[in-house]
């Protein structure tokens, strides 16, 4: 039960750094430029979104069902590091706030989303063979 509460709540937390690294903590550029820091900004609000829900959704669930969703999770913990990264992108200059600090901050978000899932994944699966 532990684990199910602290989990959920980790993803929940985790999702809502993603959405708000890029909008307040570290701003991107303002909405009239169209960069493609903007469109990085959209798609991690968007995965942030995604993280939290599928975070809450994992309280109401077994534990099969909560291993796959931390796989799930990992998986978009590598999309909130590829978009900034490589898909997406932030701004080409290394003066502006998206390319030097909302680019590492996700990169960072992302590594933890990471870890977190695949060892609760691995936790939650190891569960069942004992």
């Amino acid at each position: 039960m532990k684990n199910k509460i602290s989990i959920s709540i980790i993803f929940v937390i985790l999702g809502i750094l993603i959405i708000l690294a890029p909008t307040v903590i570290f701003p991107v550029c303002p909405a009239d430029m169209k960069m493609r820091c903007q469109y990085t900004k959209q798609a991690e609000i968007g995965i942030g979104i995604l993280i939290a829900v599928l975070g809450a959704a994992s309280f109401f669930f077994t534990e099969k069902v909560r291993a796959g969703i931390s796989i799930a999770v990992a998986g978009i913990g590598a999309l909130t590091i590829a978009i900034p990264t490589t898909l997406i992108g932030v701004c080409g200059s290394d003066m502006m706030a998206c390319n030097n600090a909302t680019r590492p901050l996700l990169v960072v978000l992302g590594v933890l989303t990471i870890l977190v899932s695949v060892v609760n994944s691995v936790y939650l699966l190891k569960i069942k063979e004992v």
